[in-house]
């Protein structure tokens, strides 16, 4: 386990009546990512940050999960 490399996680939020912008939402999804890594305490360079919604299309269509994922440095 002491070499155990970190791994990619994602954070979601349902968007909803709490979910007040675009922002709220994102941000939500980045902190539940956050507290999910269980990486070791540090800095880590280069950490691709994805940034993805599910859509329900219909007109005008609206987000319905935002979702962030964080992938570790790979090396």
């Amino acid at each position: 386990m002491a070499n155990e490399k970190p791994k990619a996680v994602t954070g979601r939020v349902k968007a909803g009546a709490s979910v007040r912008s675009h922002w709220d939402g994102w941000n939500g999804a980045l902190d539940e990512a956050l507290k999910k890594t269980g990486w070791k305490a540090g800095g880590y360079e280069n950490v691709q940050i994805e940034f993805y919604a599910n859509v329900d299309v219909v007109n005008p269509g609206s987000i319905v999960e935002y979702s962030v994922k964080l992938i570790p440095p790979s090396g």
